[in-house]
């Protein structure tokens, strides 16, 4: 039951992997959301055990998960949980060289631990899929 995806983006593993990692809250959506409160920016604190995590309005944040692999270029893992969870999901991501540009593959696994995540599994399919859209345009943007 794990949700799996892969895209390519005209860009270096390492141009990508910044973008994913130091700019995620440029291109991360704003508005509500887990905290039910506008959300002004998305962080990853760069190195194993660092928080991934929202930041609102308000200056208030909720901890989605703790990073647990950072090697950059090429692979980035975080824990997910989101609050209505008991349970943190797993994330992991890999960049990896394909022609001139780079392979991103998700997996997101962990689904299977308690009903509340089971039942969330098909919507998070389709949000990966826009999230790695916002990602492709902002990694696109960015200089080689």
């Amino acid at each position: 039951m794990t949700i799996r995806k892969s895209i390519k983006v005209e860009r270096s593993p390492d141009t990508s992997f910044k973008v994913f990692c130091e700019e995620i809250g440029q291109w991360w959506p704003k508005g509500p959301s887990f905290g039910a409160k506008p959300l002004v920016d998305m962080v990853i604190e760069r190195r194993v055990g660092g928080r991934f995590f929202e930041r609102y309005d308000d200056g208030t944040e909720y901890e989605i998960g703790r990073i647990t692999a950072y090697q950059p270029p090429s692979l980035v893992a975080f824990t997910w949980r989101a609050p209505s969870w008991k349970v943190a999901t797993q994330v992991e991501l890999r960049f990896r060289a394909e022609g001139e540009g780079t392979r991103v593959e998700l997996d997101h696994s962990g689904w299977e631990q308690e009903p509340a995540a089971r039942e969330a599994h098909k919507s998070y399919d389709g949000g990966w899929d826009f999230m790695l859209g916002q990602f492709t345009r902002q990694v696109a943007a960015a200089a080689r």
